[in-house]
């Protein structure tokens, strides 16, 4: 695009914004004031006149040789979280880059929001490349729509197209503010056009012919030699932004009309959240720098390692997937490695094992847990059992039909950096249980040795995980008896300690709610939408789409989400009472109660449109219980409880 005289370095268009807005919103954006986007060595401009650019040709003085690459993503930080590693690796290949922005991103919120994300994009790209962030503000005109272009003045090869449609909502609902439009209602044919955001650079609309015939110009006309975008594989309520489906349907339809040699690669979304990481700790580093540069304007958005760790993106940083790839990373597996010596024989190969989750998308089953071999991501993936997003109360057993003699349990975590078991208890089919201590994060096997005991089965469930821990597992469990001893059958084993819950009675004047005198917490919430833990105690059995505020939500939470109750006294608990979200994509299918008192109570399948799962169980005195979900429906992105109740008997 070659510069004219109409051409301006873009340097303090938050400034305009601020004087724009309301006083609030001022208050509001001067956490963002820093870092700025300025023009090298001079004070910031005041007008913002725009010169023209065709579709095709990067900016003046770019070289393109190394090839072109057009990223179409929905909003404006998909690239970095989804497609993050490949970005910086066509940049620092000296590849022309232009991402096309599909989406305002604003999440229904005013102006300054969408704007700064905008803002956090350019100053991120800037990182990305190792130059001030100086842009200078173009249009180029496709099919007809006149479409606000940025370039990087001191990095001409990068460029970014804004079309600053309203954000869809994650299951394509759309927002009150931009009239509930949604790229996803668009493409399905519900909605006639869309139109761009109130402050949009060019306000215009779309129908989804305009639209396609925009996506196609923009391909043509920059004439690229690789189309990324984000999952075109997927399916609506599948767990990923509806928006992101959309974008890429639409690029993928784009790139199939365009006849000049390319390839073409769609990035999978938040699912990625459910794979093992397969970016090592350098990518993750490089990928986390840039996304924190973007953070700094977006508020929404968590801007450093420990502020990520507790949301998705803690989990994003540390993926990247292209559609149709498997599940292993990208280093080769090593030589598996024996367990320590045994003290004793080894039994392990005659029980049967179970787990409260496992993940067979991607091999990491239960079975590998005792499968030999002491190994896990990012050597050898299909090497471990793992839970995806289980935390503290995830469980694996084994089990003897003809019973056994234990004296030790050797356990070995999960060998990557991120996800540690620091604490657990065995619990032996006799009812005695031993406390297990903090596994070694690499991967070293953790001996546990103990009285000898007669048992069935033994279940080691984990009691306390790391604050990065996203998918509790093992890379491995050993079960011993002494070497002197021989299996002894037992004649009845002992019941598993998850007790059937007894048919719902009719309600008795001796049961009492003792929810209001309880302490919630949960594993995470949703502060920024107001689902947050509370809601699931506040006696109002609602929640989204009727009154999203009514209920807990744990975002891109799935099995091993948990929500706990505690009394500052001693409670005699007899009945549970949960309601599930009502709406129809997230769906609890089991659970487990666990009581302060070591003992737990299975949870069926909670009714989907939020009705009252009425789980009574012989009452016990206990200071605390947690229900922690372990099955949830193939569409669940966001697990959660519009209400739990706690009840006594008298």
């Amino acid at each position: 695009m070659p510069r004219t005289e109409h051409d301006t370095v873009r340097t303090s268009r938050r400034t305009r914004r601020i004087g724009a807005a309301s006083a609030a919103a001022v208050l509001g954006l001067v956490a963002f004031v820093v870092p700025t986007l300025t023009a090298t060595g001079g004070a910031a401009h005041a007008d913002t006149t725009t010169g023209q650019s065709s579709a095709s040709g990067a900016a003046a003085g770019a070289d393109c040789s190394a090839g072109r690459v057009l990223t179409m993503v929905a909003h404006a930080d998909d690239d970095l979280l989804f497609s993050g590693t490949e970005l910086r690796a066509d940049v620092d290949a000296g590849k022309c880059v232009r991402s096309v922005v599909v989406t305002a991103g604003d999440a229904g919120k005013p102006a300054w929001y969408w704007q700064a994300r905008e803002d956090g994009l350019m100053a991120s790209y800037a990182e990305i490349a190792g130059v001030d962030a100086d842009w200078t503000t173009g249009q180029v005109v496709v099919a007809g729509k006149t479409l606000r272009t940025e370039t990087l003045a001191t990095h001409p090869e990068l460029s970014l197209v804004f079309l600053e449609l309203p954000d869809g909502n994650i299951d394509g609902s759309g927002f009150a503010a931009t009239d509930d439009e949604s790229l996803e209602k668009l493409y399905e044919g519900h909605i006639p056009t869309m139109h761009t955001v109130d402050g949009a650079s060019q306000p215009t609309s779309y129908s989804l012919t305009s639209l396609r015939a925009t996506f196609a110009g923009l391909v043509t006309g920059y004439a690229p030699t690789e189309i990324h975008t984000l999952d075109h594989g997927g399916t609506y309520g599948d767990g990923d932004h509806s928006d992101h489906h959309t974008v890429a349907y639409l690029a993928d339809e784009a790139q199939a009309t365009y006849t000049a040699a390319h390839t073409f690669t769609g990035y999978l979304g938040y699912p990625i959240a459910n794979r093992p990481a397969n970016l090592s700790a350098a990518q993750t580093a490089a990928k986390a720098a840039a996304f924190f540069a973007y953070a700094a304007y977006d508020g929404e958005t968590c801007g450093s390692t420990s502020a990520c760790a507790s949301r998705p993106e803690g989990s994003w940083l540390s993926r990247q997937y292209a559609v149709g790839s498997s599940a292993e990373p990208p280093t080769d597996p090593t030589d598996p490695t024996d367990p320590l010596p045994a003290q004793g024989t080894d039994v392990t190969a005659g029980a049967t094992v179970t787990a409260s989750a496992e993940n067979p998308a991607d091999g990491q089953t239960a079975v590998k847990a005792v499968d030999g071999v002491v190994s896990g991501y990012p050597d050898a993936p299909t090497a471990e059992w793992a839970a995806p997003w289980g935390g503290v109360g995830t469980w694996i057993q084994l089990g003897w039909a003809a019973g056994t003699t234990l004296h030790e349990i050797d356990l070995a975590d999960r060998p990557n950096g991120d996800d540690q078991v620091t604490g657990g208890t065995l619990t032996f089919s006799d009812g005695s249980s031993v406390a297990v201590p903090s596994l070694d994060n690499g991967g070293a096997v953790q001996r546990v040795t103990f009285s000898a005991r007669q048992v069935s089965w033994v279940r080691f469930t984990v009691g306390s995980v790391s604050g990065t821990t996203r998918n509790v597992g093992l890379a491995e469990i050993r079960a011993f008896r002494p070497a002197d001893t021989t299996p002894t059958p037992t004649p009845t084993p002992t019941p598993t300690p998850t007790p059937t819950p007894t048919p719902t009675p009719t309600p008795t004047p001796t049961l009492s709610d003792v929810t209001g005198s309880a302490t919630p917490t949960a594993a995470w919430d949703d502060q920024s939408t107001g689902q947050t833990v509370a809601k699931a105690v506040d006696g109002v059995v609602s929640g989204y789409p009727d009154n999203t505020t009514a209920e807990w939500a744990a975002p891109w939470g799935r099995t091993g989400v948990w929500i706990q109750l505690d009394w500052a006294a001693s409670q005699r608990l007899g009945r549970i009472v949960l309601h599930d979200r009502p709406n129809s994509a997230d769906q609890v299918t089991s659970g487990t109660l666990t009581f302060s008192d070591g003992s737990q109570v299975a949870v069926g399948t909670l009714p989907n449109g939020g009705d009252a799962l009425t789980v009574d169980f012989t009452p016990r005195d206990v200071t605390w219980v947690r229900f922690t979900v372990t099955g949830v429906s193939d569409s669940t992105g966001n697990v959660g409880l519009s209400e739990i109740r706690a009840w006594t008997t008298g």
